[in-house]
């Protein structure tokens, strides 16, 4: 366990700022304590009162210069004794070179207050002399902000685990920290006095205020004028969210830069205040890329003329190097803030250039290790905006450079290469290049294998991911013994962390149960899944408990879980028991949170629909069909890219539902608006989009079969095939047992149509492509090959072929008995079939 020793500095006047920020400490103690870290604060009221022999000042000093951060608070005045232990932190750091680490926190004035000339004098030293510029703070909930981000970006310096603040979320207008509120948007200047962002908070509440009182008229939801206000609302929510992530993410930048140790700049120091004050327009100005460029260009001619002077330069290139450093700080902030800029339609682009300026500044001057930092932070930015092609040169080039740091320093290294190849084995795998993912993902567990044998207190949970990480990539590509394997290992890991510290890891360890039920549950091993169900749902249900805010959401999705276990193996009452159980968590979550959870509540109507469609209560299915379509329709106008999907989904579910009704006209109609979609997702995206596209295909092509519409039906079925045998040539693993049901579904269309000899090969191509994934994997797979073999009889049957009809009859007879043994619940209905066939 370590122990981080925090010294509070101030005079009397702060004396309710050092109660909060000890009551900040005691918070962070019970939060970081899971992770091996205690948090102590000391101040001078702990010293004892009684006579030591010493002056009782110089018992302070002991103990600045031996902690391991102090902080110096002022507001008005400079307390003689805060700045003796200001100066007493910064010559221990002087002598140690690695504490007390020293930050000074200076509460803003309000009308009327005046700061000493004393306290003047000392923040111009502060900033001219050694620049360093302090954290300035207008509430309790700003200081603790502030602290929180240095804690979390100083901890590896003391050998700990955490990282950039990368723990901090916003969470229902607040900073939290592992689930704990840190700060109130509210109470923070940068948000609170942001015109933008009051802006959009005002338009939001009067937007609210509009609906309540075009409802309390009696206006339905579907009456246009209502509609529109709701759909501007849920935009209108959406950018204060994306606004409140931006400024967090922009403040943890700005607090990166005051915590660096480096002189800072004039313009810095301006825009930082700017930002401070809310100002993102004045940030942007102060940061004016004409002068950052001119003196980016100073710097540069100050570093080739230091080089050319070799040991004299020395200095001057120094100087260089830091104002460089400055600069790729100020392009990166820079690139922050134009996000943040909403009316800006070029924002992108110009935060695209300015990263790439900072690159090539830091692939100019600056060290591979800092050039390295650079590119992995443009490629977040890039994935995060979904430009696949283009950020997949940052992270190669990354994962490039990281790899020859680790040779000379695999200490200092070897995690950071671990992350970088996890990075890009994600954007492999989301751009279907499985067999790069996977090397990748290999290449990331090999480190963290070897990181967790020497220190498991640490890596274990990186390794845990890690396996969960390959098992995925298995389970995706239907290598399933792989996957299981995988899996156990995370889970192993997880099941012995979650005993030692439950809070911290208990809901990784039901993510394990869940991920191996998932696995059980398409392999046909349907008890083993529904133990890991319950296993995964009896946390969440514990956790929910607790606390229900933030494990709510989980326990509707082990709820939904269950319920299509039981679906699959006709257990109906129970299925729509526990989609029941979902529905109304998400019901109520999404009438408090429609943004966050109004998805998810349409998925679960689309589910209970599914369900009481199967069951003849098509009444019932159609009305949970349109109430999931009334809000993916409402999400896609709001926002397309993301819910059109979804809302292809719903056009599809409902024109299955029709097309079981005999609702021929009303089927056609739904299934042509999901094609529409798809095809046009497909085009765009077509690694993505195909296999919906092929599915929407497929399905028209049954509808047209089914009112004897045979030759538009062959045309899209063909459409589908050629999909299909493209998706599979790339990636069979994927893609073969779809391809396969498309050969099926020609055949039966040729069967149809008297066209057997047409239909034999297909039926031939189907049962081909089945009998190789059973050899290779019955368990998954059998029940498919005894459907090709049935169908091939019925094909011999009915062509007078009757000795070949037996023999394939047979062959489906034996494998739904070998079934059925084992699971009479799920096949004796197939059993049934195949005795009724003989």
């Amino acid at each position: 366990m370590k122990t981080i020793t925090v010294f509070l500095a101030s005079s009397n006047e702060l004396n309710n700022d050092r109660n909060s920020f000890q009551a900040l400490i005691a918070k962070l103690d019970d939060i970081y304590e899971p992770r091996g870290i205690r948090i102590k604060c000391r101040r001078w009221e702990d010293f004892p009162a009684y006579c030591t022999g010493e002056r009782t000042q110089d018992a302070y000093n002991k103990t600045v210069r031996s902690c391991d951060l102090c902080i110096c608070m002022f507001h008005k005045v400079a307390g003689k004794y805060t700045i003796e232990e200001f100066g007493q932190a910064m010559d221990g750091y002087k002598t140690s070179h690695t504490h007390p680490k020293t930050f000074v926190y200076i509460r803003a004035l309000v009308e009327g207050e005046l700061e000493t000339d004393e306290l003047k004098t000392f923040k111009d030293e502060l900033f001219k002399g050694i620049g360093h510029y302090w954290c300035n703070y207008a509430s309790d909930d700003g200081m603790n902000l502030h602290f929180v981000m240095q804690l979390e970006r100083l901890m590896p310096d003391m050998g700990l685990t955490a990282g950039d603040g990368s723990q901090l979320k916003v969470e229902a207008g607040n900073v939290t920290l592992q689930g704990y509120k840190i700060a109130d948007y509210a109470n923070l200047p940068f948000a609170a006095a942001n015109p933008e962002y009051c802006s959009l908070k005002e338009k939001y509440a009067q937007l609210d205020k509009d609906i309540t009182q075009l409802r309390a008229l009696g206006i339905d939801d579907t009456h246009d004028l209502l509609r529109e206000k709701i759909i501007e609302r849920q935009k209108c929510h959406e950018q204060i969210m994306n606004m409140e992530k931006q400024l967090l993410d922009l403040a943890l930048l700005v607090n990166k830069s005051i915590s660096s140790g480096r002189p800072m700049s004039e313009r810095k120091r301006l825009a930082i205040e700017m930002f401070e004050q809310g100002n993102i327009k004045g940030v942007i100005n102060v940061l004016n890329e004409d002068d950052m460029a001119s003196e980016a260009r100073l710097a540069e001619q100050e570093i080739a003329r230091g080089r050319q002077l070799v040991q004299a330069g020395n200095d001057l290139i120094e100087k260089g190097i830091q104002t460089i450093q400055e600069q790729v700080e100020d392009y990166i902030l820079r690139a922050k803030a134009l996000m943040l800029d909403i009316d800006n339609s070029e924002r992108f682009s110009l935060a695209c250039n300015a990263y790439e300026r900072a690159i090539q500044l830091s692939r100019n001057h600056l060290s591979k290790a800092e050039l390295a930092d650079h590119l992995n932070a443009y490629f977040s930015f890039l994935y995060g905006n979904n430009q696949f092609t283009k950020s997949e040169a940052y992270i190669e080039e990354c994962v490039s450079i990281i790899t020859e740091l680790c040779r000379d320093h695999p200490e200092t290294y070897e995690p950071d290469l671990a992350v970088s190849y996890n990075n890009l084995a994600i954007l492999y795998s989301d751009t279907q290049r499985f067999k790069e993912s996977e090397a990748m993902y290999q290449s990331a567990l090999a480190i963290y294998e070897r990181l967790a044998k020497d220190n498991p207190q640490v890596y274990e949970p990186d390794l845990a991911d890690s396996y969960n990480n390959l098992a995925i990539l298995y389970y995706t590509t239907q290598r399933f013994k792989e996957s299981e394997a995988r899996y156990k290992s995370a889970l192993a890991i997880r099941e012995r962390l979650a005993k030692d510290n439950p809070q911290a890891y208990e809901p990784d360890l039901a993510d394990s149960y869940n991920n191996l039920a998932n696995l059980y549950s398409d392999t046909q091993r349907f008890k083993e899944s529904e133990a890991m169900f319950k296993l995964a749902l009896a946390i969440y249900e514990r956790l929910a408990k607790g606390n229900p805010q933030a494990y709510e959401p989980n326990l509707a999705v082990s709820f939904n879980n269950l319920a299509i276990l039981y679906y699959t193996t006709q257990r109906f009452k129970e299925s729509e028991a526990m989609f029941k159980s979902a529905l109304a968590i998400r019901e109520r979550l999404a009438k408090d949170n429609p943004q966050a959870y109004e998805p998810n509540l349409a998925s679960s109507y689309n589910n209970l629909a599914v369900l009481y469609s199967d069951t003849q209560r098509f009444k019932e299915s159609e009305v949970m069909h349109k109430l999931a379509l009334a809000i993916r329709k409402r999400l896609a106008d709001a926002n397309p890219q993301a819910y059109e999907p979804g809302l292809a989904r719903s056009y599809n579910n409902l024109a299955n539902l029709y097309s079981d009704t005999q609702r021929f006209t009303e089927s056609e109609k739904m299934y042509k608006a999901a094609l529409e979609i798809y095809k046009r997702l497909a085009k765009d995206n077509p690694q993505a989009y195909e296999p919906d596209l092929a599915r929407s295909y497929n399905n028209l092509a049954v509808l047209y079969s089914d009112t004897r519409r045979f030759k538009e039906s062959e045309a899209m079925h063909k459409s589908a095939l050629a999909i299909y045998n493209r998706l599979a040539r790339n990636n069979p693993q994927a893609y073969e047992l779809v391809l396969a049901d498309s050969y099926n579904n020609l055949a039966n269309l040729y069967s149809d149509t008297q066209r057997f000899t047409e239909s034999e090969k297909m039926h031939k191509a189907a049962s081909e492509i089945r009998k190789r994934l059973a050899d290779a994997n019955p368990q998954a797979y059998e029940s498919v090959l005894a459907d090709s073999y049935n169908n091939l009889a019925n094909l011999y049957r009915d062509t007078q072929r009757f000795t070949e009809s037996e023999k394939m009859h047979k062959a489906a007879l034996e494998i739904y008995k070998r079934l059925a043994k084992d699971n009479p619940q799920a096949y004796e209905p197939d059993l049934a079939r195949s005795y009724n066939n003989l």
